[in-house]
């Protein structure tokens, strides 16, 4: 009795296959590959995080755009300090919007991940950094005055320190041994999830305005040497020169506010164990 029970309450093997073969492919995969690309400590971690395993990918549509920004940064320095104006706005005007897109992106599709909340700032803080020297020190133009310059490298620089820190000693207490393999894994190796403070994202946002105005004034004042007789142009010139100036004290004021609140925030960094 109990050997007719077994069979009748058991699915078939032609029932199973069919099921197989009528499932989409793409879920057929990911179900199967699930246990082989991620380890046990992945899985705790992202169980701890309150995100499925996915939430350790790296390449997602906004940590690629991430990535095409931290790639193209250098060369907008290189056109700065080499005057090749239009390129060096063009790519300036690329980061910003990529910034937000990828962002959009994540939020929108749910594709929020380890690597792109450590991903982001580290490119915000490469192009302020970059496009800040190349700005401010020769062979540049040095068309941002000194303290502001200070306050917006001191800035990145203390945050990129204290961001080193906080993943050697994280890694060494989760994964008790510290090599560049897993300092650099973000997405095999998590440890914390960062989310940057609101008056964080104003002074991100005013910082790229204040430095593409930057770029922009530096761009009139070519085309103006070249053209002396266009009125129009030369008012244009004056007043981004105006909103320059006058940015570079707003900037200034949120750089230090946002750099001395992350040093009382208990929200910028969430550890994942």
């Amino acid at each position: 009795m109990h050997i007719f029970t077994g069979l009748i309450t058991r699915p078939s093997v032609n029932v199973l296959i069919k099921s197989c073969v009528t499932r989409p492919l793409s879920l057929r995969t990911l179900h199967a590959n699930a246990n082989i690309r991620y380890s046990k400590q992945e899985k705790s971690v992202a169980k701890k995080s309150g995100q499925s395993v996915e939430y350790n990918s790296l390449l997602t549509v906004p940590n690629i755009l991430t990535l095409s920004r931290i790639a193209t940064t250098p060369f907008i320095g290189h056109f700065i300090i080499t005057s090749n104006l239009t390129p060096a706005l063009s790519l300036f005007a690329y980061c910003c919007v990529t910034d937000y897109l990828d962002g959009y992106i994540a939020r929108k599709h749910k594709l929020k991940s380890i690597a792109g909340t450590i991903l982001d700032p580290i490119a915000d803080k490469l192009l302020m950094v970059i496009t800040t020297i190349a700005l401010s020190f020769p062979p540049g133009p040095c068309i941002i005055p000194w303290p502001i310059a200070s306050l917006i490298l001191g800035r990145d620089i203390a945050l990129g320190v204290a961001g080193m820190w906080i993943r050697y000693s994280t890694v060494k207490k989760v994964y008790k041994k510290v090599n560049w393999g897993k300092y650099f894994n973000f997405t095999k190796y998590p440890t914390v999830v960062v989310k940057p403070l609101l008056i964080s994202k104003w002074n991100t946002f005013l910082q790229m305005i204040y430095l593409g105005t930057g770029v922009a004034m530096l761009l009139f004042d070519k085309v103006g040497d070249e053209d002396h007789n266009n009125d129009q142009l030369m008012n244009i010139k004056q007043k981004v020169s105006k909103s320059f100036n006058v940015l570079g004290y707003v900037v200034g004021a949120t750089t230090l506010i946002s750099g001395t609140s992350y040093i009382f925030s208990r929200t910028a960094v969430k550890f994942l164990y």
